[in-house]
């Protein structure tokens, strides 16, 4: 171990002989699931709105439905909304095993490899490679979406008329956070509103998750084929289209650090071709593609440049515009669209420099007769971004920042400069910060604070708070986040006061998610998890009545169980796990410590069962005539434990629950009494026993003379 003092570091070296050991994948694939039957019932409900002058809100009911048999099950997605409308959009028959995932029914295919072309919801077939299965996968992202906020607000996302993320974003050019968007390649609706909840913006943008390039010598490919469907927030089942879909592609990795893909596509009346490539050198990422369609064109261009000082990303997209279809038939291609952004990313002057420039052409409100737009805040079609972070003072309890930002959307400044303050704690944390905000309308000083505070393993469930306040001369805004994750499942509440003086406007915003989960592997059942995941464990703990148990998996924290009732603990599909159990209160428990090896699949609820037992720790010293009386074997029933050299010993003890007295202690065939003991919760101290010649003196000759 070497420790610097003048970078307050430590250095620790350890022989390679102490390190994990982890064997070679003999297999690139995950071993069989032993889940012979089981059913999974995720519910999410998500929810957003305000009160006040604009009064409004939208919640949806989210199921997912998983009857899963081994490797292969039954997968229905459905949705009801807050007007009383359900919505089946998923309903198919599929199995992901080896490699290779095949699925038959309702389903939304995976996009194949182009960038062009929606993956409609399809009656119909899918047959492809998959990585899922795989030991060495590696994850998709997402494509950016960027967004511009002429005041602070609220944003929602929207798919097929249902609500898929929702935030309360600060004024500026802003990033949506895409992670928990489905995969796929499909419009989004994307709605921004002021704090009194006024629509601000309503538009639609494409949106896509790609796909990774594949190992090297292996090949990557997807065929789908069947009918379009028509999703309809007032229908149950999606309307088939009088279309046909077929769609092939292919991905292979030329050589290590270049690849190719070829997309395919058509149906009664169009078709499509896509050819692009990914080329990546040490400094250097592109990924460019073309697309051909009956007498329309396109291209795709991401290209990033790395260096030590500094990163540049470019992007641009374009689609030459196509004929107008009525409403109800099906094209490949979306209407024509444009789109060119640079982003610049560099340290300098101890900080961190950011440069986001986007130019698009599909910022067109939507037609709608329930909205009213802004005109003044619609058609934000150049979008400008720069921004410097650097910190400007540090010590052991406090860090401060500094933040300059100007933003531009179609020559509408906003500039903003903030100066905040951090202390972190065990469990609480402070932020004071001010800032001064420049618009066309004038400059408006602002002054405020955050608090959090977090649960840091203080109960077995999972607590966050965060309070936060801002106070302007005209202005007021309180914000409160929540979050809880326990034993029955989870749940977010976020909520925004905001009174404006100016606009005499005063509204409350709020929205927020919960989750839980109904389980059973045919013999047992249970309900909760603290996360909404595709399969799960159930934890069977036999004795410690109302004790609760941390779940670690792979080292980590997924949840906790309790003693004598049957949890749940959801996680993630595709994936072996090794499973341990540790106690979370503060007394004694047996059990046989093991590490099970769980490997699930999606639907799948695999069981495993202890047996705890809560036991109170019996502490003492054996004396005689004044001295230790070292060597000693005693016994409490069936327990036994021999005294040290000092006379002293301790054993565990299963005691009834109101019980808090030791039995007699037993010495060979001679039973000693105990006069006096002291007691908690969790433990007996016996105190000094004498061993003395009226107990058993033929054994005491022989202890200590």
């Amino acid at each position: 171990m070497i420790y610097d003092e003048s970078r307050f570091r430590i250095d620790i070296f350890m022989s390679s002989s102490l390190l994990p050991q982890q064997d070679a994948i003999e297999a690139p694939y995950l071993p069989d699931s032993k889940s012979e039957f089981s059913v999974i019932q995720n519910l999410t409900g998500t929810w957003s709105g305000v009160e006040g002058d604009n009064s409004a809100q939208t919640a949806s009911l989210y199921g997912q439905t998983i009857v899963s048999f081994g490797e292969s099950g039954l997968h229905s997605n459905w949705t009801v909304d807050d007007t009383g409308n359900t919505q089946i959009y998923r309903m198919h028959w599929t199995k992901d095993y080896r490699g290779q995932a095949y699925s038959i029914g309702l389903l939304q295919p995976y996009s194949g490899f182009g960038t062009f072309v929606s993956a409609p919801y399809l009656y119909g077939v899918e047959y492809r490679s998959s990585d899922n299965s795989r030991v060495d996968r590696e994850y998709r992202l997402g494509s950016a979406v960027d967004i511009n906020m002429p005041t602070r607000g609220r944003i929602e996302v929207l798919r097929d008329g249902r609500l898929i993320h929702s935030a309360l974003l600060e004024a500026g050019n802003q990033l949506v956070d895409t992670s928990t968007f489905p995969d796929g390649a499909y419009e989004i609706e994307i709605r921004t509103y002021d704090e009194s909840g006024r629509l601000i913006n309503n538009y639609q943008e494409f949106f896509a998750k790609d796909s990774q390039l594949p190992a090297l010598d292996e090949w990557q490919w997807s065929l789908q084929a069947g009918k379009p469907a028509h999703v309809s927030s007032t229908q149950t089942l999606p309307d088939q289209l009088d279309a046909y879909f077929v769609q092939a592609g292919a991905a292979r990795r030329v050589t290590d650090n270049f690849g190719m893909f070829g997309n395919v596509a058509g149906t009664d009346s169009d078709s499509a071709v896509e050819i692009g490539g990914r080329w990546i050198l040490p400094y250097v990422e592109l990924s460019p593609s073309v697309i051909f369609s009956d007498g329309r064109t396109g291209h795709r261009l991401y290209g990033t440049l790395q260096t030590s000082r500094f990163t540049i990303g470019v992007s641009e997209t374009k689609l030459d515009e196509g004929p107008n279809l009525a409403g109800g038939q099906y094209t490949l291609l979306h209407s024509g669209f444009s789109n060119r952004s640079l982003n610049l990313s560099a340290a300098i002057l101890g900080g961190q420099l950011s440069a986001r420039y986007t130019e698009r052409s599909r910022a067109v409100p939507l037609e709608d007769t329930d909205f009213t737009l802004e005109s003044d805040f619609t058609g934000s079609n150049r979008l400008k971004t720069l921004e410097f972070r650097r910190s400007i003072f540090s010590n052991r309890y406090w860090r401060g920042d500094l933040t300059l930002s100007h933003s531009d959307a179609d020559g509408v400044p906003y500039t903003r400069a903030t100066i905040e303050f951090r202390r972190h704690g065990d469990q609480w944390s402070h932020t004071v910060r001010s800032r001064v905000e420049q618009t066309e309308d004038g400059t408006t000083p602002f002054a405020g604070f955050n608090s959090s505070w977090s649960d840091r393993d203080k109960w077995s469930m999972v607590v966050d708070q965060n309070f936060s306040a801002e106070l302007a001369e005209s202005q007021q805004y309180l914000r409160s986040v929540s979050r809880v994750a326990g034993h029955r499942g989870q749940a977010t509440a976020t909520f925004d006061w905001n009174n404006n003086a100016v606009s005499d406007t005063n509204s409350l915003n709020y929205l927020g998610t919960f989750s839980t989960n109904l389980m059973t592997d045919g013999k047992s059942f249970a309900w909760g998890g603290e996360s909404a995941l595709e399969s799960a464990i159930l934890i069977d703990i036999d004795g410690s009545t109302a004790q609760d148990f941390e779940i670690l998996v792979d080292g980590v924290r997924r949840g906790y169980a309790r003693g004598d009732e049957i949890s749940a603990i959801n996680l993630p599909a595709f994936n072996t796990y090794d499973l341990t159990l540790r106690p979370l209160g503060d007394g004694f428990y047996d059990f046989a410590e093991q590490t099970q090896a769980i490997t699930l699949y999606p639907g799948n609820v695999s069981a495993s069962s202890y047996e705890v037992e809560s036991v109170v720790l019996v502490i003492g010293r054996l004396l005689k005539q004044g001295k230790p009386a070292g060597g000693v074997k005693i016994s409490f029933g069936e327990r036994s434990a021999v005294t040290d050299e000092y006379g002293l010993f301790q054993m565990p003890l299963v005691l009834p629950n109101s019980a808090r007295t030791s039995p007699p202690l037993q010495w060979g065939d001679c039973e000693i009494p105990i006069t006096q003991q002291q007691h908690d919760e969790h433990w007996i101290n016996l105190g000094d026993i004498e061993l003395d010649r009226n107990h058993c003196l033929s054994e005491v000759a022989n202890v200590v003379r």
